[in-house]
């Protein structure tokens, strides 16, 4: 039986979206639930950490957006075939959030 998948995410792209394109990619069925930040809230003490994206696969929550990824990439037959591949695979996505991280408080600067 094809594992259920939910993501569980803020109505915007950011942090979700590579989730969503891996599931998409899968072409398996998930429930997209995009959260408003009126609900957030109340669904934050139910999330790991508080924190979102968290990817439900048949009731069991993983969080951290890497993480999950890593997780999708592993189901779709996407990871290295080898230790080497896997770590030369982490290093483009950990250089990804280096450029990321700071992109993104000049996006959200106040000035």
């Amino acid at each position: 039986m094809a594992p259920q998948y939910k993501l569980n995410y803020f109505n915007v792209k950011g942090l979700g979206e590579a989730v969503r394109f891996l599931l998409s990619y899968m072409e398996v069925d998930f429930e997209d639930n995009r959260v408003d930040k009126e609900q957030w809230p109340t669904i934050k003490p139910k999330m790991p950490f508080g924190k979102m994206p968290v990817l439900e696969v048949d009731g069991r929550q993983l969080t951290q957006s890497l993480t999950i990824c890593r997780y999708l990439g592993h189901q779709a037959g996407l990871a290295g075939n080898d230790v080497w591949e896997n770590a030369m695979i982490d290093v483009i996505a950990d250089t990804i959030t280096d450029v990321r991280i700071p992109v993104s408080a000049f996006m959200w600067e106040a000035n």
